[in-house]
């Protein structure tokens, strides 16, 4: 009996220890607390890039980081940093500023726990600059084309698609009229509308194309405009039929809020790349023409500016298997007529050093208010390009605001250097709402500080002595080399309604 009792006694302490409550060993009597598990300590494994300065990204690729965002910091040195992004295996930084170019040791503290340390080349930074290294000038008066012309550059590797299939020009379409007129990028320019998703696991690929059953016209407000895009899971060698872009809950009538067709549309423009973000959602910018329903018409606020735009952004989701996309939309942005006659067109993005934080430049107008200063406009999303902040003047990154002419301009962030550039035409006084579209610049931007880095400005082209002074050098694409950091900016001179009839290029190092 009492050895029957005391295995019962056993089983009933063994039941609280499990419960979590102290026990009594059986035979000794003695206390004895639940063993807690040691914490690891965190380890580094290399630091990408391994070198570098200030303001640059690097991430920090180990173990046993964890997940508390309070109990991580990273030093440079004794210098803490803030962190960008994090989880147990990796952590996102921006070097801080030091003094002079040394070899500085990194390492991660999780609560009281150090890591080994490991060593990061510090540079100071020197502004890089930006070159045109290659070109060609064809001028619109063919008079002054003495040389033969110089093709583009042939190298593959500036080509970011080839081969793709043809999207047909004209098609059939699944409304009363039957047939639609198709406008699509097939030049390998990373302004062409293709998306090619990154990495050898998922060759998916995105194209989109706009349709209109006549010629395209925006100044009614683009009623027939209609968006389309194709998927590829063979990195394009062969594509899903051609669907309408709608958003999810909408209609092919009502695609989007905002829009009906046959009454206003909205334009996807061939001036800026998509944008993959950072939790692999698919970005495309795009413009409204917004309806008035007080007026029943077109919204038109100043008379005489010929139209108006709202932006927003186009998101698409890869089904897991990447066969389809599914479509979503936040909201359309708008800016007071009093700061830019004509709204806000053709937007650019990129998203900043922090996850889900986007930039989206726009252009803007002074046409009929040219007392107005004529800006390029630049709004702040901190939710994946789901709402915007209300605009601001494009400005350098010392808080200096620009002039730009009423024509597209155009970020893009480098796959080979990471820097983020902008592409545009900046003037040095208040031009006249689209004139002159003189000259086109590039310059690096500023991701921590938004705006332009003044120092890295450089001209690509402005007018020459055999241009006229009507001139317009915008409209222009951007091919991109996929090893080198060079771009090659291609755009065809005009003049009013004559234009030259051959593209010009530029063939751009960049810093």
């Amino acid at each position: 009996m009492q050895k029957v009792k005391k295995m019962f006694d056993c089983f009933l302490l063994l039941y609280l220890y499990v419960g979590g409550i102290i026990f009594f060993s059986c035979g000794s009597g003695r206390v004895e607390e639940p063993a807690v598990p040691e914490k690891s300590s965190p380890t580094v494994f290399f630091l990408h890039p391994q070198k570098g300065g200030s303001g640059d990204t690097i991430k920090i690729i180990g173990k046993n980081f964890g997940n508390v965002k309070g109990d991580i910091s990273v030093c440079f040195g004794s210098e803490e940093v803030e962190l960008v992004d994090f989880h147990d295996k990796e952590v996102t930084v921006i070097v801080p500023e030091f003094d002079k170019t040394e070899e500085i040791e990194v390492f991660v503290k999780v609560g009281s726990l150090k890591s080994n340390a490991f060593s990061f080349l510090y540079k100071v930074n020197s502004i890089a600059k930006i070159e045109v290294i290659d070109k060609q000038i064809w001028f619109v008066n063919n008079a002054f084309n003495n040389s033969e012309y110089k093709n583009l550059p042939s190298d593959p590797d500036f080509y970011y698609f080839k081969n793709l299939p043809a999207i047909p020009t004209v098609q059939s379409v699944p409304f009363p009229w039957g047939k639609e007129n198709f406008y699509s990028g097939g030049g390998g320019y990373i302004t062409d509308n293709v998306y090619i998703e990154p990495g050898w696991n998922r060759p998916w690929v995105l194209q989109l194309s706009i349709s209109t059953p006549g010629q395209g016209d925006t100044a009614t407000g683009s009623p027939q405009y209609k968006t389309w895009y194709r998927t590829s899971k063979d990195n394009g060698a062969s594509f899903s039929t051609l669907k309408q872009v709608i958003i999810k809950g909408h209609t092919s009538m009502i695609p989007i809020v905002g829009v009906e067709i046959g009454r206003n549309g909205y334009n996807v423009d061939f001036t800026r790349p998509i944008v993959r973000a950072s939790n692999g959602e698919i970005m495309v910018p795009i413009g409204l023409h917004p309806w008035d329903d007080e007026k029943g018409r077109i919204y038109l606020p100043i008379p005489g500016a010929y139209l108006f735009q709202d932006a927003g952004v186009l998101i698409g989701k890869w089904l897991p298997d990447g066969s389809d996309m599914e479509w979503e939309f936040g909201g359309w942005l708008r800016i007071d007529h009093n700061k830019s006659t004509r709204g806000l067109s053709e937007p650019t993005i990129v998203e900043l050093n922090e996850n889900g934080k986007f930039a989206m430049v726009c252009r803007g107008s002074n046409l009929a208010r040219l007392e107005l200063p004529c800006h390029a406009w630049v709004s702040f999303s901190n939710d994946y390009c789901r709402t915007w902040s209300d605009p601001t003047p494009l400005a350098y990154n010392d808080g200096e605001s620009l002039f730009v002419t009423t024509a597209h301009s155009t970020l893009f962030k480098s796959k080979v250097n990471g820097k983020t550039y902008w592409i545009g035409n900046l003037r040095p006084t208040n031009p006249q709402a689209s004139f002159p579209r003189y000259p086109l610049v590039i310059g690096e931007i500023d991701l921590i500080h938004f705006g332009l880095i003044r120092e890295t400005v450089i001209e690509i082209d402005t007018r020459q002595q055999s241009d006229g002074e009507q001139l317009q050098l915008s409209n222009f694409k951007i091919l991109e080399h996929e090893t080198n950091p060079e771009i090659i900016v291609v755009l065809t001179r005009r003049e009013g309604a004559k234009t030259a009839n051959n593209p010009s290029w530029y063939r751009i190092k960049l810093n």
